[in-house]
């Protein structure tokens, strides 16, 4: 099981570089889409997290097929990570950099859970909305979530709104038994 507080770690350790350096936001792209990388190629993820994928390996393959894409500080940053054995930790330490982000002040995390797959012209819109309202830059997590039945659910701030079918029925059944 991973150690949250390892994540925190390392990812205060990279906010720190990078503000440092002025190359947060490119930082935070690098990680973003590393993440996305994670999430829609399996075998990306399974190939650098392998225990029997030696870690020169893992760090050639990171700097060959990374090099041109991330900055060289993330590019970097990867390959510790991979002498490390710690390279199954990027999903946490993207998600711990934000919330760093987060707590300086210098963005706001948000979560949409929706029943239905959103477009990407529908999650901009909920950004904008959001930026607007909210008067920062808003990094936004999306969900698929079919248990909600229809409608969303957004969590920002530490707070849930919930604008789903299935919360609407909670609710409802909740009023019924008084």
């Amino acid at each position: 099981m991973k150690d949250p507080e390892v994540a925190e770690r390392y990812a205060e350790a990279l906010y720190s570089l990078a503000q440092e350096e002025g190359i947060l936001d490119r930082v935070g792209d690098d990680l973003a889409a590393l993440r996305a990388l994670w999430q829609t190629i399996p075998e990306f993820a399974q190939f650098l997290v392998h225990p029997l994928v030696p870690v020169e390996l893992k760090q050639e393959f990171i700097q060959r097929a990374l090099k041109d894409h991330l900055h060289p500080y993330t590019l970097n940053f990867l390959k510790l990570l991979a002498h490390k054995k710690r390279l199954d930790y990027l999903p946490l330490i993207q998600r711990a950099f934000l919330k760093v982000a987060e707590k300086r002040g210098r963005l706001v995390s948000a979560l949409v859970r929706s029943a239905m797959p959103l477009s990407e012209t529908d999650v901009a819109k909920v950004r904008k909305a959001l930026e607007s309202v909210l008067g920062k830059p808003v990094v936004l997590e999306v969900e698929e979530a079919p248990e909600l039945l229809a409608g969303a659910e957004l969590r920002l701030l530490g707070r849930r709104f919930d604008l789903s079918l299935l919360g609407r029925l909670q609710a409802l059944a909740a009023e019924l038994k008084g």
